[in-house]
């Protein structure tokens, strides 16, 4: 048992071989060491484990052949993930792109501590290219360059947390005063945005959006 393939945190054989002798989940998630809410969510985000667990709690076995092997495309489907994540600051987005489940790319993150400190990178540098692109188009708007600000205003502030976390890293500043920082950006936009479109509207006008659409 001890030697399931299964990727993911190490408490993870202990809880199946529980499981599959008691066929009970409160002595399994006892057995794993960890809270049952950690159990849940990595059952919920892990699918090769949910699979074991199916397995282990119905029939009181982990069949290993049923553990799908590693993928050895495994690296080319990180790199494209994390590049499209540097791209669009969009987890779903960026796992359906780089045709992986998104329970696969979460299960990684969770037992890959470099996948992780990647995964974090690519959001931050994702949130700085957002955030000069925005900028500079509410600074001088270009007729010809279709942007939709609100949509764009709404990933940073989605993605606040994570950047401040990235920069106060990487610059050994408080996380508390970075955040500070880009809350004080963000409203400055969301200042800038609302100016824009009274200007425009003024003229009869509106900001431009994607797909041609005012």
């Amino acid at each position: 048992m001890s030697d399931i393939a299964i990727p993911g945190p190490k408490w993870i054989p202990a809880f199946l071989e529980t499981l599959a002798e008691t066929r009970t989940i409160t002595s399994a998630v006892a057995a794993s060491g960890v809270s049952k809410r950690a159990v849940y969510t990595q059952k919920d985000r892990n699918h090769i484990f949910a699979q074991a667990w199916k397995t282990a709690l119905h029939e009181g076995v982990v069949r290993v052949d049923e553990v799908p092997a590693t993928n050895s495309n495994d690296g080319k489907w990180q790199r494209h993930f994390l590049e499209l994540l540097a791209e669009t600051s969009n987890i779903r987005l960026s796992a359906s792109q780089a045709n992986v489940p998104l329970s696969t790319v979460y299960s990684k993150r969770a037992s890959d501590t470099a996948f992780a400190a990647k995964w974090e990178a690519a959001l931050y540098e994702g949130y700085t290219n957002l955030e000069m692109e925005v900028l500079g188009y509410l600074r001088d708007p270009d007729p010809g360059y279709k942007m939709d600000v609100a949509n764009a205003l709404r990933l940073l502030a989605a993605h606040k947390e994570s950047a401040a976390r990235e920069k106060a890293r990487r610059s050994k500043q408080n996380r508390g005063d970075v955040l500070a920082r880009l809350n004080a950006k963000i409203d400055l936009m969301r200042e800038r945005k609302a100016a824009a479109e009274k200007l425009l509207a003024e003229d009869g006008m509106t900001l431009p959006l994607p797909d041609g659409r005012d």
